[in-house]
């Protein structure tokens, strides 16, 4: 986990603990009114809004998309993409076969596997560059199921307002239950509002950072390995990578 996301999630915390400990968040906040509308309303609407794999995805690869540290710090990948070029100027380019199929998903052995399958400069670019644009293509739609949320959940929030602010006209012939009521019809919009910026924009900003990040990895990855099928010297592939850490 990045630090930002750790900062982040500590201020949350300790925000949330501040309201309820000098009674800013009362637990007049809590009642079910709210949550059925927002979260109900947003898991209908996305359900009929969005494709059932992108909202399984959205949830299966949350955490990974989250908190995986691997794509934040690319320069991980000049040592490895250096030690391979050594490893190939000595052995041929038969070592490739040995690339770690951990690194990145993955990416840098299928990249490896494609070199030595096909031998051909322009197609392994061909192919692997569409790899990456498929997997920024399908990220992308997972972020966009948190975009989509973080609009509907405050429109929720004041569709739940509206009707409890109905109940509450069709019982003003009650004065004592008048106050509650409408604590219950506004903090519809409360919901709608909180789960759309604190937990929906900063899940989708999140992702769209990491998106870039990881297509900066694999590029520099896919980099490497055409300079290895080149026949660069380990000094060139280090220097080539380098320049994406400028």
């Amino acid at each position: 986990m990045d630090l930002s996301t750790i900062i982040g999630l500590f201020a949350f915390g300790a925000l949330v603990f501040l309201g309820v400990v000098t009674g800013q968040l009362s637990s007049a906040l809590v009642n079910l009114h709210a949550i059925f509308v927002v979260l109900g309303g947003c898991l209908v609407a996305m359900l009929i809004n969005t494709p059932l794999k992108y909202l399984v995805k959205a949830v299966t690869d949350l955490r990974s998309l989250m908190f995986d540290e691997e794509s934040v710090y690319p320069q991980r990948i000049i040592p490895v993409m250096t030690e391979l070029a050594e490893q190939c100027r000595k052995r041929g380019i038969s070592a490739l076969k040995d690339a770690d199929p951990n690194i990145a998903k993955g990416f840098l052995s299928r990249a490896a596997q494609a070199a030595l399958e096909y031998n051909d400069y322009d197609f392994v670019k061909q192919v692997m560059e569409q790899e990456i644009n498929q997997a920024v293509d399908d990220v992308g739609e997972i972020a966009n199921v948190f975009r989509t949320m973080s609009v509907l959940m405050p429109m929720l929030g004041l569709l739940g307002t509206l009707i409890g602010i109905i109940g509450v006209l069709k019982d003003l012939a009650n004065p004592e239950s008048v106050g509650p009521a409408m604590a219950v019809a506004i903090t519809s919009a409360f919901y709608g509002i909180f789960l759309a910026n604190m937990v929906c924009v900063p899940i989708a900003g999140k992702i769209r950072v990491r998106i870039w990040l990881d297509v900066k990895m694999k590029s520099m990855i896919l980099d490497g390995v055409l300079e290895i099928m080149k026949g660069s010297i380990p000094l060139v592939v280090e220097r080539r990578l380098q320049s994406y850490l400028s």
